[in-house]
């Protein structure tokens, strides 16, 4: 193998080498540190403007871009810097429905409990409830916490009209 090749990966898989070991520590930019996400995030003035209205009104924010321009980023940089905690994130597919991103309910398990002991386990139904990210974005605190809903335009065109419920109504 030519070590002064810059290349790690040859194309060559029958002939097997020990090349990713040269490989150099990714570029500053580039690491996926999540307690330091958004924080480099350079924020518009109107971005600023926005996120406040949203945070006085108590109202969620839709933000809308071009992949790439920072949606993301804005969402990690606004918990980052009000530590409000871990970002709540939803990926949406095109076969995600609201209940996903409020809870999964394991009705396997709770029947599997039962059928142990011999009784119904009603009284004990909260272990067998899980809350998803919009769920836990919904539970009552002193403080907001983002929830970032990633790829909405994926969805079936009912999800964006339930969220707009839920969020009207800030509870399910």
């Amino acid at each position: 193998m030519n070590n002064k090749s810059w290349k790690i990966f040859r194309g060559t898989p029958e002939q097997p080498h020990e090349g990713i070991q040269r490989l150099p520590d990714p570029p500053s930019w580039r690491k996926f540190d999540k307690k330091e996400r958004g924080k480099t995030y350079q924020t518009r003035p109107e971005e600023i403007d926005l996120v406040n209205a949203a945070l006085y009104l108590r109202r969620p924010l839709l933000v809308t871009g071009k992949p790439g321009t920072g949606k993301t980023s804005l969402a990690y940089a606004v918990a980052q810097e009000l530590q409000l905690g871990k970002v709540l994130r939803w990926n949406i597919t095109t076969r995600s429905h609201l209940q996903q991103g409020l809870y999964s309910y394991d009705a396997i398990g709770r029947l599997q409990d039962a059928q142990g002991r011999g009784k119904d386990n009603l009284a004990e139904i909260g272990k067998y409830i899980q809350l998803s990210p919009l769920g836990t974005a919904l539970l009552p605190s002193t403080y907001p916490r983002v929830l970032l809903i990633d790829e909405i335009d994926k969805s079936d065109i009912d999800l964006p009209n339930d969220l707009l419920t839920i969020f009207e109504e800030g509870e399910f």
